[in-house]
């Protein structure tokens, strides 16, 4: 049984300005078909562009108007709050979550507890992992990798 579904009416549908290219993107809000961790049945969700998005396993989670598009992928436990944004072929899995207004773009991959936050953005190769924080208007970019207890800021 599918834990969310895609809603494509126009009242929960939006056109953005692609954040690279301005090429325009459609995105649509989701919908809890059934309770999980905090989610209840029936709660909206942020917006993806395709169901190739968001896993429909785990309890992974798009929560206010965080948004995740073109082939970038979110999966297991991973959480995305507030305004974030993923988009490219960026991927989330673990219990990593994603916050504020960041952006996770690229090939980057962000995982295990480790958790983005403020304006930073990750993209090229990077990898956030074990329990480590990007926060603040951080870059982290090309091959890094972000990992243990460290902090970015």
């Amino acid at each position: 049984m599918n834990k969310y579904r895609i809603l494509l009416d126009d009242d929960n549908t939006i056109v953005i300005n692609h954040p690279t290219d301005n090429k325009e993107v459609t995105l649509h809000r989701i919908e809890a078909m059934n309770s999980f961790y905090n989610v209840k049945k029936g709660d909206i969700g942020g917006w993806i562009e395709r169901e190739s998005n968001l896993s429909q396993d785990g309890i992974c989670w798009l929560y206010d108007e965080s948004k995740q598009f073109n082939s970038s992928y979110r999966s297991e436990n991973a959480r995305s709050f507030k305004n974030a944004m993923s988009f490219g072929d960026s991927k989330q899995k673990g219990h990593s979550v994603q916050s504020g207004f960041s952006v996770q773009m690229g090939n980057s991959v962000q995982m295990g507890n480790s958790v983005q936050m403020g304006n930073s953005v990750q993209m090229g190769n990077s990898v956030q992992t074990g329990h480590s924080t990007q926060e603040g208007d951080s870059v982290q970019t090309g091959y890094s990798v972000q990992e243990g207890y460290s902090i970015q800021t």
